[in-house]
Order: structure tokens, then sequence, then C-alpha cells
């Protein structure tokens, strides 16, 4: 067996356990077992500097929490769940053994939301969320800013607005946005209403004084029912080729807080 389906093994040992004890419909068991599929490259990315048994850390739109029982199960660590939806009442204890010790509401559509939020965190989780959020992300990384310790890190997955399908799609003349972003039946839960380069997330989160340490572009199964194209691409835009040519769908990256810089200091040209 090799180490990534070892890997691919043990997330799912621990999601099964922690989908046991968490109540949901068949559809949402479906989609949350396709959104699973990124757990194993985020546990790989964060091997380099990986949270610990005393690490406190922040789940921020973590929707169930099941990336931090996975983490939990993995390195160790204390996790806060921060979402717009409380879980079930009667899972406290089911959560807790899955190292999820709080819940704290909040709206990440409304960045001063963050601001009931405690600080101090040794990482912030803010994983395939930001593209949902119609809000000024300079407000959004103002607020992780301020919840994270002095040696804190934010980890940030998001799609890679310059993947391969995106360009094919432009240089055929068609949109890359996603069609269904806008709900019709007026509820809160957006697709995808706005998604960035690696470069533009530097320099958002660099004006927040948010300094990228690193960063992957990876690829994953695109969808539920993929065609055999499809797969057999999966592993050249996981190549380091595909990789410095930014090709792959999704940013894996992490950045750490610098101090700020004095008030009224110009901001940095764009790049």
């Amino acid at each position: 067996m090799t180490e990534s389906e070892s890997l691919t093994r043990e997330v799912r040992a621990v999601l099964e356990g922690f989908w046991a004890g968490v109540d949901l419909t068949p559809e949402q068991r479906a989609r949350w077992e396709f959104t699973s599929r990124r757990y194993g490259p985020v546990v790989n990315f964060l091997k380099a500097s990986p949270p610990t048994s005393d690490t406190r850390v922040l789940d921020l739109g973590g929707g169930l929490g099941a990336l931090s029982a996975v983490l939990h199960a993995r390195f160790g660590g204390h996790y806060d769940l921060a979402d717009m939806v409380p879980p079930s009442a009667g899972t406290e204890s089911h959560y807790a053994k899955h190292g999820i010790e709080a819940f704290r509401p909040v709206r990440l559509d409304q960045a001063s939301s963050l601001d009931d939020l405690p600080r101090n965190y040794d990482l912030v989780l803010f994983v395939e969320v930001l593209e949902h959020l119609l809000v000024d992300p300079l407000l959004l990384f103002r607020g992780i800013y301020d919840r994270l310790g002095p040696h804190g890190r934010l980890f940030l997955t998001t799609p890679n607005m310059a993947r391969l399908g995106n360009r094919w799609k432009l240089l055929r003349g068609r949109s890359i946005k996603e069609r269904g972003r806008f709900p019709q039946d007026g509820s809160a839960g957006y697709g995808h209403v706005i998604e960035y380069t690696l470069d533009e997330l530097d320099y958002l989160l660099g004006w927040e004084s948010l300094v990228r340490e690193r960063a992957q572009i990876v690829q994953y199964i695109p969808n539920a029912n993929p065609s055999r194209l499809q797969r057999m691409g999966v592993p050249w835009l996981n190549t380091r080729l595909a990789g410095r040519l930014r090709l792959g769908d999704d940013i894996l990256a992490i950045y750490r807080p610098v101090p700020r810089p004095p008030p009224g200091t110009p901001r940095p040209a764009r790049i």
C-alpha cells in the first residue's frame, strides 16, 4: 500500500467515525463525502508545520467540522468551530471526542462578526470559504489577523482562478463564472461569487500584514462523475511542471502575521 493510499484510508476511517454521530441526510452525506477528497492533500501540506497537542485552532467557516476531526486525529490540538449554523443539539460530547471543544457563531458575510471571536489562536483554518463570500476581503483578513497570536498562522485554501479549465474557457470566449453562484431561492448560501489567483491573495493578505510562507497548487477529481480524460488529467496536473505553471484547481497556502505598518502607510503597488 502506498503512503497516499494509507493516508486516504486513515482519513476515511476518521470521517466514518465522525459522521456516525452527526445528523446528516443522504444528500448531505454524499456532498460531504465528495468534499473530503481534499483532506488528504491538506494533511500532506500541513505536515511541514503541523498542529501539535497544544495548538489552539480556529476552524473558520468549517461547516460540520470534519476537517478539524481529521487534523485532530492526525496531529492533535484544540479546535474551535466557527460557522453560521451550530451543530445539532446533544452532539457536544461527540464533537469533543473528535477534538472540537467549542462552537463560535459567526457570519462571515459580515466581517465585523469576527470581532466577537477569541484571540491568540495558533492556527486559523479558512478552507474553501473565501470564494463564497460577498464581503470586502481586506476587512475579513484584518479580522483574521486580529485573531492570530504573534506566532500564529493562517492556512487558506480556495479555488485557483488561473486553473487550466478556466484558461481553456476564456480561449473559447466562455465565461469562467459559476452559473449557480447566486441562489434563486434567496438562501444565504452562495456559490463561487469570486475567485483569486495566488498573486492576488498575496497582495490582499500582504496589505493586511499577512505574508505567505509557502503555497501549493493542487488538482483534485473535479466532480462526482469525472470522465476518463478528467481522471487521466489529475496526475499530470499534480506534476511539478504543472504546479510551477499554476494550472491546478486549488490553492493551498500558509500565511504568517508580521508587524503592521504605521497608519497612513501607502498601499504597495499591485502585482
